[in-house]
């Protein structure tokens, strides 16, 4: 038995664009994330550094977002929307993370530098220095 000859035929130049879509958007989706869990983490952990790779990751997710939705035939049109709009997000939180930690930087700078070349790096602490326990009074080792 032969095969139908009405057989629907499918167009080797769309489904490569169509996987070429889809692996934008799984990209963005990743950058996307990066970006958006990025930006509060650099608060904690990375600093200006962090909110910097953030932002570009948003910037990235973005530009591949938008070259999707560049072409209004892709069966991807409204997971490309969903996606953008991700990455608007990514990119404020970024920036403001980004502005925050350089606002930091720029008010930490000065009495850093002043500790690093005094030496007194307990100036950098305020008041709550903390002060090392006196040594046993009976001459013996602090663990026995």
């Amino acid at each position: 038995m032969s095969e139908p000859e009405n057989k629907p035929q499918i167009d080797p130049d769309k489904s490569v664009q169509a996987f070429a879509e889809q692996a934008n958007l799984n990209s963005a989706r990743t950058l996307s994330t990066i970006a958006t869990i990025g930006g509060p983490v650099s608060f904690i952990i990375g600093g200006v550094l962090l909110s910097t790779v953030s932002l570009v990751c948003a910037i990235i997710a973005l530009i591949k977002t938008k070259r999707v939705l560049a072409n209004p035939e892709s069966p991807y049109v409204g997971y490309a929307r969903a996606l953008k709009q991700t990455a608007f997000m990514g990119i404020f939180i970024s920036l403001v993370a980004l502005v925050l930690n350089i606002i930091g930087v720029v008010t930490m700078l000065p009495a850093l530098m002043d500790a690093m070349q005094s030496g007194d790096y307990s100036s950098l602490l305020g008041n709550g220095v903390a002060t090392s326990p006196s040594a046993p009074s009976s001459g013996e080792s602090a663990w026995g």
